[in-house]
């Protein structure tokens, strides 16, 4: 007598709910890991706006200060002085680098050309005012 191992025949389904649920599972990962790469090298401030605002994506070194005074190079708080010492420093290695300054719109207009200033005197020739685009 012959056994059969499987006496319901039943069809071989695949369940498609748990495999979307894979998918945007996967979607969302890399949404957000693409989101992440981004890179931000200053802190938030509150630029100014200008109807001339133009965005680069060239590789640049960035200057920082807050509504208070504060000077920062990537997210590293530091005084003009040595704001020059660390940009003489980087001058050797990105000397035809663009360097951009990012001044809360707050901050006063003397506090802006001392960062140019110590920015120029460094070596650098490039420098760029970061603006925010003016709604029409």
């Amino acid at each position: 007598m012959q056994v059969n191992p499987f006496p319901f025949k039943r069809s071989v389904r695949i369940e498609m709910v748990p495999l979307i649920d894979c998918f945007f599972l996967l979607l969302v990962f890399f949404i957000f890991g693409v989101f992440s790469m981004t890179t931000q090298r200053g802190i938030v401030v509150d630029l100014p706006s200008a109807a001339t605002s133009a965005s680069t994506r060239e590789e640049a070194l960035t200057v920082s200060l807050d509504r208070h005074g504060a000077i920062w190079f990537h997210r590293e708080a530091m005084t003009l002085p040595s704001l020059t010492q660390r940009l003489q420093d980087e001058h050797a290695t990105h000397a035809g680098t663009l360097v951009v300054i990012n001044a809360d719109a707050g901050v006063s207009h003397g506090q802006v050309v001392s960062v140019l200033d110590a920015v120029r005197r460094a070596g650098f020739q490039r420098v760029a005012l970061q603006t925010t685009p003016q709604n029409p």
